[in-house]
């Protein structure tokens, strides 16, 4: 997480869903600065690195950016929105941002 801490305000909040999935919530945050936000987040990770065994593993990600809207009936609506926006991102070769 001290890689991604950076790239959020104190008024943000991040988690792990489960897996290797994360959340990030983003008050007063439209789609399009969440999506700079997690551009930038898949950058930090992008830049630095894992080592182990005395190798050097490159970190990525995929990220898949949601708005909450008005007439969502609940969080997991804005979750699934999110979610298929990271399957979409996996598919286009992985490392990137999608908007839901």
């Amino acid at each position: 997480m001290q890689v991604l801490s950076p790239c959020v305000r104190d008024v943000d909040h991040f988690g792990r869903l489960g897996g290797e999935e994360l959340c990030v919530l983003l008050p007063l945050t439209d789609l399009a600065g969440a999506a700079l936000v997690a551009e930038r987040m898949r950058h930090n990770l992008e830049a630095s690195c894992f080592e182990w065994q005395g190798k050097r593993w490159p970190l990525t990600a995929s990220f898949g950016v949601a708005e909450a809207l008005a007439d969502d009936a609940s969080a997991d609506a804005v979750l699934l929105r999110a979610d298929k926006g990271m399957y979409r991102a996996k598919a286009q070769g992985r490392n990137v941002v999608q908007e839901a």
